[in-house]
């Protein structure tokens, strides 16, 4: 029983970009919001996209809010950060039910919020289910889609880490593949190079090891295309830092991650 309550808890960082199903043509979102979100001003570019209305827009918001929850220190203001990234996205979902994007970012709202609550209150709240339902939503909408594919990864890895392959329906072959599919769609892509990384080195197996030290390489030395990038990154660097040192580092080093 204590596993089955540890494993909401860690499930899923958070991966952010704009999703488009390819087979689906939006609206670009407010070219405003998109260059406050750039710029790192998340905040603002929550309400500039809100503002400006419409699914893809509230994906934005959604987008730019889930970012603060994911690099705020504090657990209960990165909950309730989180859980103001749920609505939008919620929103954007009633919206355009088929924007990928949306189903995403609430998924991701519900693995932060779980990621900061106590074991027992995150199995209480049924966020890994929820988050499960989502992602699935988003790989039906658009099976080949590198950031729910890489999400959908970390949370099989996770939960299948944390609670036993099997638990809630994880399966660790399935994240392997999930993450293998991301990285060879976006090979460039440092977000989904760090995901892999601290997921695939957090399991423990020799064969996932190799392909999670060369993701955490390219994390490190690719080009940031943002803020988030950069401050993605400067974590990514501190993590080859702790890998060098020696297991005892890497392992307080994935420990300390949401």
């Amino acid at each position: 029983m204590k596993n089955l309550l540890a494993a909401p808890a860690v499930m899923i960082a958070a991966v952010f970009a704009v999703l488009f199903a390819g087979s689906i043509t939006y609206a670009a979102p407010n070219g405003a919001a998109h260059k406050l979100f750039v710029s790192g001003a998340f905040e603002e570019a929550a309400e500039a996209a809100a503002l400006a209305a419409g699914a893809e827009n509230l994906a934005l918001a959604a987008r730019a809010t889930n970012a603060k929850a994911y690099l705020e220190t504090n657990n209960k203001t990165a909950r309730r950060t989180a859980k103001r990234a749920l609505k939008y996205a919620e929103q954007a979902i009633e919206d355009s039910p088929v924007l990928v994007e949306g189903h995403l970012q609430a998924a991701i709202s519900y693995a932060l919020r779980g990621a900061r609550m106590s074991p027992v209150r995150a199995f209480l709240s049924g966020t890994a289910g929820k988050a499960r339902k989502l992602l699935d939503h988003a790989l039906m909408l658009d099976p080949e889609n590198a950031w729910a594919l890489s999400s959908s990864g970390a949370w099989h890895l996770e939960v299948a880490r944390r609670a036993g392959s099997g638990s809630y329906g994880s399966d660790p072959a399935v994240g392997f593949e999930q993450f293998a599919a991301a990285r060879a769609a976006q090979p460039e892509n440092l977000l989904i190079a760090y995901e892999a990384a601290l997921r695939l080195l957090a399991y423990d197996e020799p064969a996932a090891r190799e392909n999670g030290l060369a993701a955490l390489r390219d994390a490190v030395t690719l080009a940031p295309q943002d803020a988030f990038e950069r401050r993605v990154q400067e974590r990514a660097i501190v993590f080859q830092q702790a890998v060098d040192e020696g297991q005892e580092a890497e392992r307080a080093y994935i420990k300390a991650q949401p």
